[in-house]
């Protein structure tokens, strides 16, 4: 099935080269310049302003002194990333009240269009971040919810598109060290010779951890060479590597997490100096990039990544402690091109992008129980293979100022399948295909403001063995999102967006309830709501000085489901609220700071909704001088002091005891610094 596959969308990728191959020669040479480009999707940049995409620069990720990329997307209205405190296993995202991204699928996760969700592994979607140096980002674009069509499964929450810089001349250096023995050194590195531009990162991270046996230590590298073979045509080949051991501390308990002087240690029933693992990655890359006219472009990718993952966890807080033994080794070859155009098309600007995709996936996982990694019996011993095949395409409409519509098209063929080495059975994935439309429309009510609207559908597969298993016939979930919003600047120095949004799922995939073998169906339906919004203001009197505030409401509700006492209840994990509010005053020379307050409201901590923590607030300072040399010569020096007022919290909270209090907790730091110095060679 998978040579099937391949064969059809090698065929494609072939036949759209060859097609726009002819074009060119067609046209013949004219006096055009390929320009930096991105990935994929180079078209759609004006069309994403039909839909809420937020974005942080490259000048913002390093003015922040991030070691960690998930911190970033704190950044972003309504985004919550919450740290489990346990090295390369991926923390949890929550974005427009879906909960599981990053630990699970409900965000999709990219990294210059290299995906980083893992079909099958820990869990379905999962994704890390680690591999990502902060310093070496152009930026990060977060689409919320399933509006772009250049993603499929695992883009229901929404996508984090990391890019990298690309072009350029310039040499960074951040050096940083703080509590709990942490060090950090990052570098990036950008210069072109003649017709070559190379652009390389590397990152060396390592802390002992402010609990007992939390040690995370990670290596980064990244380089990529971009080969101008004349001026309408480039080829560039990127390579990536990634090596990591940490240390897991797991969860506590309410009695436990309580008390000052225990919360930093280990859940009593755990021997915790045998938890953790290791964890190394790499992706190669290759790009060629061939602009046909000066209205149409071409963009093609190949690329590999290879994964082993091994880690040990122990069930906390409830004793006894059962450890497994989980590994997973993951190989992953895609191809891809884009054609992305601006024509008239009646009369009518547009721009438009249309493209094909291949990917391959194979993971073989084994899981063992241990005994402080003394293995036991196996409980696990499978081969996982899924392939899909793409076409996407999205055009806009320059009609009218006040009426500028996008549509949007994804068509996802995934096969697949499953080898159970323990049984000895072998099992096709089930019938999955889907088609998603993304429609939007977008309206200049003046100079100074734009109204927006959408109506997008997305999906989620069965999760797991579920996808293969003939006698749970199911259909994939499916999401519609719903919004509409409105951004400007009234004033230069004022911006302003808010979009209030519905997110539907329904065909949830549920067991009926005391079936005996499990019976599954298509029977849930729940639903999001919220308001997010942003607002900054630079005052004209004193430069250099922003304030700023983010902030997302949201309420949600199961709407059906096989589970009559819980229908009408609220989702679990989902906070009422999430808002930043921070000042800042940045001179490029001097003495600067900034000070950010961040609150996260209540949530039930389960589906009957009788158990709930109760968030939040968290304050952070930074201090910082600048200094401005000649020739781009820039050095600033810092302070970073974190959780400033000593607050006790816990990003990860759930289970619920008689009382209706949690019974599990991922506790966060204390108060703590980070100290450290960032200079840039131009």
């Amino acid at each position: 099935m998978n040579n099937v596959s391949f064969k059809r969308g090698a065929m494609v990728v072939a036949l759209f080269g060859c097609s726009v191959g002819s074009q060119a020669q067609e046209r013949g040479a004219e006096p055009v310049k390929l320009d930096e480009i991105t990935v994929k999707g180079e078209a759609m940049k004006g069309s994403e302003r039909s839909f809420t995409v937020n974005t942080i620069s490259a000048e913002e990720i390093k003015s922040q002194h991030w070691e960690n990329p998930l911190a970033i997307v704190e950044e972003i209205p309504g985004v919550e990333a919450r740290s489990l405190q346990s090295g390369s296993v991926a923390d949890p995202i929550t974005i427009r009240g879906m909960t599981s991204g990053g630990h699970g699928g409900d965000v999709g996760l990219s990294l210059d269009g290299i995906t980083l969700n893992e079909a099958e592994g820990h869990a379905d979607g999962y994704a890390d971040t680690q591999v990502v140096i902060p310093l070496e980002l152009e930026g990060l674009s977060l689409y919320k919810g399933p509006v772009s069509p250049l993603y499929g499964n695992f883009a229901r929450g929404g996508v984090m598109a990391f890019t990298t810089r690309k072009g350029g001349e310039y040499a960074d250096l951040h050096l940083a060290k703080g509590s709990y023995a942490t060090t950090d050194a990052q570098a990036a590195f950008g210069n072109r010779v003649g017709p070559l531009q190379i652009n390389a990162a590397l990152q060396s991270y390592d802390s002992e951890g402010w609990r007992d046996n939390s040690r995370f230590t990670k290596t980064n590298t990244a380089f990529r060479a971009a080969y101008e073979i004349d001026e309408r045509s480039e080829v560039a080949l990127s390579l990536r590597s990634h090596g990591t051991s940490f240390e897991g501390p797991g969860n506590i308990g309410l009695t436990q997490f309580q008390n000052d002087n225990i919360r930093h240690r280990q859940a009593p029933s755990v021997d915790g100096t045998h938890d953790g693992g290791e964890k190394s990655y790499s992706s190669q890359r290759v790009d060629f990039n061939h602009l046909i006219s000066e209205r149409l472009k071409l963009l093609t990718f190949a690329y590999t990544t290879t994964m082993t993952l091994t880690r040990f966890e122990s069930s906390t807080p409830n004793p006894p402690a059962n450890q497994i033994e989980r590994t997973h080794n993951r190989d992953v070859v895609a191809v891809g091109a884009s054609l992305n155009g601006i024509h008239q098309i009646a009369g009518v600007k547009s721009h438009w992008v249309a493209g094909t995709e291949y990917y391959d996936e194979a993971t073989h996982e084994d899981q063992w129980s241990t005994t402080t990694r003394t293995r036991g019996a196996k409980s696990r011993d499978r081969d996982f293979s899924i392939a899909t095949t793409s076409f996407y395409g999205e055009m806009d409409f320059d009609l009218h100022r006040r009426f500028r519509p996008t549509v949007g098209f994804r068509y996802d063929d995934i096969q697949g399948y499953l080898d159970n080495r323990l049984t000895s059975t072998k099992t096709d994935m089930n019938d999955f295909s889907r088609a998603s439309p993304k429609l939007g429309l977008r309206s200049e009510i003046d100079a100074n403001w734009e109204l927006r609207a959408s109506a997008v559908n997305g999906f989620a597969l069965p999760n797991s063995v579920q996808k293969y298993d003939p006698a749970i016939n199911v259909d994939a979930i499916d999401f519609w999102q719903y919004e509409v919003g409105i951004n400007g600047a009234p004033s230069p120095q004022w911006y302003v967006d808010f979009a209030a949004f519905v997110l539907n799922s329904s065909d949830e995939i549920q067991q009926v309830s005391g079936s005996v073998p499990a019976v599954f169906i298509n029977a849930g339906r729940s639903q999001r709501t919220g308001l997010e919004g942003e607002v900054r203001y630079s005052p004209e009197q004193i430069s250099h000085l922003e304030l700023s505030t983010g902030f997302g409401i949201y309420d949600t509700e199961i709407k059906a489901g096989t589970d009559a006492t819980i229908i009408g209840k609220e989702l679990q994990r989902v906070p009422r609220h999430v808002a930043n509010m921070s000042i800042k005053y940045a001179p490029p020379m001097g003495l600067g700071g900034s000070l950010k307050w961040r609150s996260l409201g209540g949530y039930y901590t389960n589906n009957q909704n009788s158990g709930r923590y109760d968030g939040h607030d968290v304050v952070n300072a930074s201090l910082f001088y600048n200094v401005r040399g000649e020739q781009g010569r820039n050095v600033r020096w810092y302070m970073d002091l974190n959780n400033l007022t000593d607050k006790v919290y816990a990003d990860n909270v759930s289970g619920a005891n008689a009382q209706g209090q949690p019974t599990s907790f991922n506790p966060r730091p204390p108060a703590n610094v980070m100290v450290g110095l960032i200079l840039s060679l131009k």
